[in-house]
């Protein structure tokens, strides 16, 4: 028996990994498409013949579905999200979880009341080498981590993510949060403080399309990060850098769309390349997904809270650089 998804959002994400991820596994089927496009929806239904493709959100919902992922802009996160959680459907809401704290916290409530399973689409985390890495600091090969620097950089202009009435976050919300979700990962903790600059800053209108960061996550442990939306159109840079006290771990190409990476570990027996078996991570995921419709509990990592908690992280590096760089305090501490 296949796990039934139905997708609110035909976009790129959607059509590019999405859509081959459900064709790949024997184990999932696409049943719904939801979308305010009929010439996408068209697009779809062609390489998916038998499959509800339409634009009415009632007709979406009464398809027979063992699950929903959200994956519009973020602004109707929240909306969609809730609609599926009141009707008991376990729902999946791409990140971040909404484009404000008060939309997060509208999902987090009707999730708390319908009961259905609800989890966040964190992909990076399923992806082989990140998870290598992590295993690797996690077991003090290469003793006490120290820092991390990263850099997630990629080419967005006059789409969905540079309005602030759409995506709420800019390069926040679109890049940044994988070096945050990475170092969360890799530290075991919760940042507790956070400065920020970028540009252009508490505009009302337009996202902030650079930012460099530093947190904090106690013990002397620091993610410098550096976001942005200005590369040349095709291209992209994705690379984070782990110094622990014997060692070091550079890594690239993990947080791009697809079972990629590289993973070179330097420290006093020389240098070497992890090998890990790549997957797809959006396979990983809906699988994880599944699970937790099937009664699984919803990892922890993945969870609507930890969503929350990491969407008003996000907020408080954009309201850094709304002030020119300000040190603002968070509520850290362990991860749950």
């Amino acid at each position: 028996m296949t796990f039934r998804i139905g997708i609110v959002g035909a976009g790129f994400l959607t059509r590019q990994s999405l859509l081959p991820a459900i064709a790949e596994a024997g184990d999932l089927s696409l049943a719904a498409v939801l979308d305010r496009d009929p010439e996408t929806l068209r697009a779809v239904a062609a390489g998916f013949p038998g499959v509800w493709c339409g634009t009415d959100s009632r007709e979406f919902l009464r398809t027979p579905l063992d699950g929903v992922h959200v994956a519009t802009p973020n602004r109707r996160h929240a909306e969609f999200a809730c609609r599926a959680l009141a009707r008991g459907i376990p729902t999946l809401v791409e990140k971040p979880l909404a484009d404000t704290v008060d939309g997060g916290q509208w999902i987090l409530r009707a999730a708390m009341a319908s009961g259905a399973p609800a989890m966040v689409g964190y992909m990076s985390r399923y992806n082989a080498y990140n998870r290598a890495v992590v295993e690797l600091v996690r077991s003090g090969r290469l003793g006490t981590p120290r820092s991390i620097t990263a850099s997630h950089l990629g080419h967005r202009q006059g789409d969905w993510r540079n309005r602030r009435a759409d995506s709420g976050l800019g390069c926040l919300g679109d890049l940044a949060i994988y070096p945050l979700l990475t170092a969360t990962d890799v530290f075991g903790a919760a940042p507790t403080a956070c400065r920020a600059t970028g540009y252009p800053g508490g505009d009302p209108e337009r996202t902030d399309i650079y930012v460099e960061a530093t947190l904090w996550f106690g013990d002397g442990l620091r993610l410098q990060l550096e976001s942005s939306f200005t590369e040349p159109p095709g291209v992209g840079v994705s690379r984070y850098t782990v110094v622990c006290e014997q060692g070091l771990v550079v890594v690239r190409d993990s947080w791009a769309m697809n079972s990629g990476g590289s993973v070179l570990v330097c420290d006093e027996q020389g240098r070497r390349w992890l090998r890990p078996e790549p997957v797809d991570p959006y396979v990983a995921q809906y699988r994880t997904f599944a699970a937790s419709a099937a009664g699984a509990p919803v990892p922890a990592e993945v969870s609507i809270p930890r969503a929350l908690r990491d969407l008003r992280v996000l907020h408080a590096l954009e309201r850094s650089v709304a002030n020119g760089g300000v040190r603002l305090a968070l509520s850290g501490g362990q991860n749950p």
